[in-house]
Formats: structure tokens, C-alpha cells, sequence
């Protein structure tokens, strides 16, 4: 339960009638600094009769007055000054969904609703993100990430947004994985909101919907549905583009919820039928780098993931080597497709890095 939201829609339930907030009107204790943000895609005309009222404070106004974005898509707060009950009331008859976001502690903050033909750049400050319309067939993401080191750009994302209790903001990506890399074409955000740490420069991307990674670009990020509580089983095939022999590296960190144990089970396919396959348990977040004339990359789970990657092109005529990490000694598991031959050993003669994230 998310204890930092209300939510006000036409009730509906196995043990009692839908409940009209137009003759029951909502009543919320609100205290001084609160700032209150209305997510909503409803109509105008029915925004405009959902009254919000509070004495003490002076305010006598409707939804639609605070759920229609600025012009960078961000929206304007209703702030409360003293402490005191507001009163919500839905016109009869109303069935728009509505939600109300409370937050009096965080600095600089951006909320920012995302509807199906949003397209939302970057903003200096703390930014939530919350999908209100939701188009089939499509997810949240983040596009053309540019991040600027030099210029103190940095971005660590996290889902859920301030406030969440279970559980917390639990982060899915973090651009100082890979200090080398500071463009990714698209990240896969497959939730409906999450938040940004604070940053105020360096940074540029687009939040938009968009539809789901089937092919692994220069650089992105796949996550499971509902990261990071998810305890269903997954099994995705990406494909790698790669050009004719080409021979290819593939560089990938994941993300785990610790607070479940299950495996992650990465292999890497190469050409001549060959694969490699590679176990994550979830307490741990590892590294895994391949290289070769791979054709696609399976990722099995029986829980959450978001896993952050990059690709290069490699002159190296390998037909396929991985390697993958966790702790400090590395087990790297081998399956060879042709024999079902599978070889475990613990290499200390590669250096790598084990990312333990907390």
C-alpha cells in the first residue's frame, strides 16, 4: 500500500454499492507546507465540478484548476499554508479517475503526469514521473539519455516516488555503472511511476511512451513488469544487432530486489549454436560481459529485474567468451548447445568488477 497517495474514484466493491463522492465528500487532514498535486486525464467539464475546498487556507476550487501541466509538462501544486481538513467533493455521476499526490519535504520537486503523446524533457530538480493514461501495448520510457559527467550530469532512477513505504524507491538504473558510456537510446520503464535523484545540469532525455525492447541497442535498459515486488516467471529473447560476421561485446549490469531470493539465468547465444549461460542469485548485483558473433541474449527469472547494457563492435574473431561476476570470486557457467555439456569453474585470473549495490 502506498500510503503516500489518495486515490478518488467511483468506488466499487464485492461487499458494498459504488459510493458517489458527491454526496460523501472526501475529507483529508492536510498540514502547513503540504504540497498537493491532481493526476488526472479526465474531462474538463467534470474536472471543473470536483470541488476543493479548505476554510482556513481560503481555497474554494475544482481539480481541473491544478491538473493541467505547464508548458514543460510539469504540474503546478495546490500548497497549503496552515493546517486544516480538505474537502473534496466528485460531481454525480463523475467517473474519472483522479489521484492525489501529497509531498512537504522534498526539495525542488517536479511532478509530472505522462499521457499517451507526452514527450517530457529534462528539468532541473527532483523529478517523479506518473503514468495516467496507460496505451496498449505501450510502456513508460526514457529516450535519448545524455549524460554530461564534466558538467556534474548524473541520473539514478529509482521506482515508486518519494513517500513509498512498501517498499521504498528501489533503484533500477545508475549512469555511474559504466563511466564510459554517456548516451543510452532507450530505457525500458515497465511501472507506473518512478523518481530521478536530484540534478540540475548535464542531463538531457525524453519521457514518453514507447513501445518495448525486442532488440538490444548501443545502450539501454529491459526490466521486468512491476520491478521490483515481481515474483513471476520471465523468459525474454532479445536479439543483438549485428552486422553480417560482425564480432560483438555485450556489457550487462543488473539489478536485483533483495528482499527475495530467486536466480537470474542470463545466456548468451553465438553463432555455430553455441551458448553461455550465466546465474545472478538476486542478493547480489553482478556484471556480465561477453564477446563474439552473437545472434541474441536469453534472460530467464522467477522474480525482478532491470538490467542496465551496452554494446560495442569488437575486432576480435572469438566465436564467444563471457564473463560474469558476483562477490569476489566469479563462477562462470558454460553450456555449450551442441553437447548440453556444461562447465563450472572459479576464475581468479580475470579481473572484473562486482557491483554490490544497496
Amino acid at each position: 500500500m502506498k500510503l503516500a497517495f489518495l486515490f478518488f474514484c467511483l468506488a466499487v466493491s464485492t461487499n458494498s454499492k459504488p459510493l458517489s463522492l458527491a454526496s460523501v465528500p472526501q475529507e483529508i487532514p492536510v498540514q502547513e507546507s503540504t504540497r498537493l498535486y491532481f493526476l488526472t486525464s479526465g474531462p474538463e467539464a467534470e474536472l471543473k465540478g470536483f470541488t476543493v475546498k479548505s476554510e482556513k487556507n481560503n481555497i474554494d476550487s475544482n481539480v481541473f484548476a491544478y491538473s493541467v501541466p505547464e508548458t514543460d509538462g510539469s504540474l503546478s501544486p495546490l500548497t497549503i499554508n496552515v493546517n486544516d481538513t480538505l474537502i473534496v467533493t466528485r460531481p454525480e455521476g463523475s467517473t474519472s479517475a483522479v489521484k492525489l499526490y501529497q509531498d512537504r519535504i522534498t526539495r525542488s520537486l517536479n511532478v509530472f503526469p505522462v499521457f499517451e503523446k507526452s514527450s517530457i524533457g529534462f528539468k532541473s530538480g527532483k523529478n517523479v514521473f506518473f503514468a495516467v493514461e496507460k496505451p496498449n501495448g505501450k510502456i513508460l520510457t526514457i529516450q535519448n539519455l545524455k549524460v554530461d559527467p564534466q558538467n556534474n550530469g548524473y541520473v539514478r532512477a529509482y521506482s515508486g516516488v518519494p513517500g513509498d513505504l512498501i517498499p521504498q524507491p528501489y533503484m533500477f538504473f545508475n549512469s555511474d555503472v559504466y563511466q564510459n558510456v554517456s548516451f543510452y537510446q532507450q530505457l525500458d520503464i515497465r511501472i507506473d511511476e518512478f523518481s530521478m535523484d536530484p540534478v540540475f545540469t548535464g542531463v538531457s532525455y525524453t519521457v514518453s511512451f514507447g513501445q518495448v525492447t525486442t532488440t538490444l541497442q548501443s545502450s539501454g535498459l529491459i526490466m521486468t513488469p512491476n520491478y521490483p515486488l515481481t515474483l513471476d516467471l520471465s523468459d525474454i529473447t532479445f536479439n543483438i544487432n549485428r552486422v553480417g560476421d560482425e564480432s560483438v561485446s555485450l556489457h550487462m549490469n543488473p539489478f536485483f530486489y533483495r528482499d527475495h531470493v530467486y536466480t537470474t539465468f542470463i545466456t548468451v547465444n553465438f553463432g555455430f549454436g553455441i551458448q553461455q549461460e550465466n546465474s545472478f542469485p538476486s542478493q547480489l548485483d553482478g556484471r556480465m560481459n561477453a564477446a563474439g558473433t552473437m545472434n541474441s541474449v536469453e534472460v530467464r527469472s522467477s522474480g525482478a529485474y532491470a538490467i542496465q547494457y551496452y554494446t560495442n563492435s569488437t575486432s576480435t574473431n572469438a566465436v564467444g567468451t563471457t564473463l560474469a561476476g558476483q562477490g569476489t570470486t566469479p563462477s562462470i557457467i558454460t553450456t555449450t548447445g551442441s553437447s548440453s555439456f556444461i562447465h563450472t569453474c572459479l576464475s581468479f585470473a580475470v579481473v572484473f568488477v562486482s557491483l554490490l549495490i544497496g
